[in-house]
């Protein structure tokens, strides 16, 4: 029998999963959104929450407590929801007022009482501040209160959440993590704390950096939530990091200001000439009616269409790590906005080896071939280890190889290709591709080497690159004569060939029109 909390993985991409989280109410899904739901005041009803999709809710518990704890019973009859309920414990509150009047016993023992499916301690949070010294007292004091609650959670009957503190102060962070190790099991969800701030200040650089620290740290096998991170924009980038769960009330208070949500950005009603969405809401009213209508009413239907957007991003970043293609989904959403390009650039650089660590070398029957589009695709995850796999595992016994343009997939099936092969038999054929650099004939057919789609613009930073790989490759080989053939009437095989000479010797460089 499967303990409560038990995390499985059933697909990946990057180190970004979809896995499921047993539950008192079954398995949850992952990647996953939780909608913020106000138990008094629900602008939006949990019908249409429904509708739109979402299995699974997020509430306060603190709140609840204040307004009825004396009335208070089972959250989901409250609620009139059958699915999942996690329970957040007034941390939030702490945050805005400094402190708040229940205490960790208190509000821990409400959320047994009240049967939440996924609860969380008291924790102290760290929010946004300079101040290390003040960051580190809500390290310190959460940690304590984690420990202080081992003795009345309840891990047996609910999901219990340890969150990590630290905020902005990575160092932090990095403790928090190491010392959350020491409490894993009886905590079988954790979470990170304090990016609302950055994703409204649109550093998500930093906010990236947060999750890398924090992730690095934990166990793969213990999913991670991110509280109060629901934009579109940053979403794929945290699941392509480890993130699993997302909380978020922002479909509701950008709602509340006319704000409304897209894949890619925010626009405020006003702005707009036309609903560019197909969502039921945008099918239904035009933006002149919308405009029109009572405060009251547009803002339900803005939160509306604004759950329709989280949740397709969540079913789309599924459907990217089912194919193998989050990276290029990262790329596509990297365009949208400086401070997303710069957290991309991150990927390229700091995170490279973790993600390409973490990224299934070969995918199952649902992947797809990769996209190469540019200087950015150079940092690839399935490239990176092509190139690594080569030069670590590849050995050929021949003396002599013969470099052929991949114009076709696989190349061994082209006309090229078998000419050279039936009048040399005793060359070392290679193919080698932009971006890919070289790719043996005797792993031509395999994946994605016989799978991807290139834009064959020869960008002067993609041919550098390709061709100091294929040299380094060539020099790990000990080949003692090299010969090359270009194509005239194709741009790109030109250059590499023209750059690689200045890296290896080229006994020969053959020139045809292929």
């Amino acid at each position: 029998m499967k303990t409560l909390g038990a995390f499985e993985v059933k697909d990946k991409d990057l180190a970004g999963r979809i896995g499921r989280i047993l539950t008192p109410r079954g398995w949850l899904e992952t990647p996953a959104l939780l909608p913020v739901i106000d138990p008094i005041r629900q602008e939006v009803s949990i019908t249409d929450i429904i509708d739109v999709g979402f299995t699974a809710v997020i509430t306060n518990a603190y709140l609840m407590w204040k307004r009825e704890k004396n009335k208070a019973n089972d959250i989901h009859k409250r609620l009139n929801f059958e699915g999942i309920v996690m329970t957040d414990s007034g941390a939030y509150q702490i945050l805005q007022y400094g402190s708040i009047d229940v205490s960790q016993r208190e509000i821990v023992e409400f959320q047994k009482h009240i049967n939440s499916d996924i609860a969380v301690i008291l924790d102290v949070p760290t929010g946004w501040t300079d101040n290390y010294d003040k960051a580190y007292l809500t390290v310190q004091e959460t940690i304590r209160r984690a420990r202080e609650a081992l003795s009345y959670i309840d891990p047996e009957k609910r999901v219990w959440t340890l969150p990590i503190q630290g905020g902005s102060h990575l160092s932090l962070l990095e403790l928090s993590a190491k010392r959350s190790l020491h409490l894993l099991g009886p905590y079988r969800l954790v979470a990170l704390g304090s990016p609302t701030v950055l994703l409204e200040r649109y550093e998500y650089s930093l906010l990236t950096d947060m999750i890398y620290t924090v992730r690095r740290i934990l166990p793969w096998t213990v999913p991670l939530h991110l509280f109060g991170a629901g934009h579109p924009m940053i979403i794929p980038f945290a699941v392509a990091l480890g993130v699993d769960l997302f909380d978020s009330a922002s479909y509701i208070l950008y709602a509340r200001d006319d704000r409304y949500m897209t894949r890619t950005r925010t626009y405020r009603i006003q702005e707009l000439e036309q609903l560019p969405c197909n969502c039921p809401v945008c099918r239904r009213y035009s933006i002149e009616e919308l405009k029109k209508m009572p405060k009251e009413e547009r803002t339900r239907l803005i939160a509306l269409h604004n759950l329709y957007v989280l949740s397709l991003t969540i079913k789309e970043v599924r459907q990217a790590i089912r194919e193998g293609r989050l990276w290029e989904l990262l790329e596509e959403r990297s365009g949208s906005h400086p401070s997303l390009r710069q957290a991309f650039t991150r990927f390229r650089t700091i995170y490279s080896n973790y993600v390409t660590l973490h990224a299934p070398r070969v995918k199952g029957g649902k992947a797809k071939g990769i996209f190469l589009y540019g200087p950015e695709t150079l940092a690839h995850p399935r490239i990176m280890q092509h190139n690594r796999m080569l030069l670590r595992r590849m050995r050929t016994r021949k003396t002599r190889a013969v470099l052929i343009p991949v114009l076709d997939k696989p190349f061994t099936a082209t006309k090229i290709y078998r000419k050279i092969k039936e009048e040399d038999k005793e060359s070392h054929i290679i193919g080698y591709m932009l971006y890919i650099g070289v790719i043996p004939e005797e792993l031509a057919e395999t994946y994605p080497l016989s799978q991807f789609e290139a834009n064959k613009y020869p960008y002067p930073e993609v041919v550098k690159t390709t061709a100091e790989r294929i040299a380094r490759y060539i020099v790990s080989q000990g080949y003692r004569e090299i010969e090359a053939i270009e194509c005239i009437n194709h741009e790109w095989t030109i250059a590499i060939a023209r750059e690689l000479a200045r890296y290896v010797h080229v006994k020969k460089l053959r020139s045809e029109h292929c």
